[in-house]
């Protein structure tokens, strides 16, 4: 295996230089776009639930209540993460970050 410089290994060749030859994002379109926006928008409930949740019922004799409606939040999240990843269609290659 060769090993190559640093300069090498940042700098971008000729060959990758051209035209379509970097990737470039597409828009999210359609049923996509409706889908990342409701996931979004289901992450911010969610975190705001969660937050609320924390507010209402941290230091009270209640801990199954807190217990409970963190849950929910959390699945409210979790259900708006699983949107906006579909919807960049990030599920299919097998990453889900970012």
């Amino acid at each position: 295996m060769e090993g190559c410089s640093l300069s090498e290994l940042y700098t971008m060749s000729d060959e990758r230089w051209g035209r379509g030859a970097l990737p470039v994002p597409q828009r999210l379109v359609g049923v996509r776009c409706m889908a990342y926006w409701c996931g979004r928008t289901l992450q911010v409930v969610g975190l705001v639930l969660l937050w609320w949740v924390l507010l209402l019922f941290a230091g009270t004799a209640g801990m199954g209540l807190l217990l409970y409606w963190s849950a929910v939040a959390a699945v409210v999240f979790y259900a708006g993460w699983a949107c906006t990843t579909w919807a960049k269609g990030r599920l299919r290659e097998g990453g889900g970050s970012g």
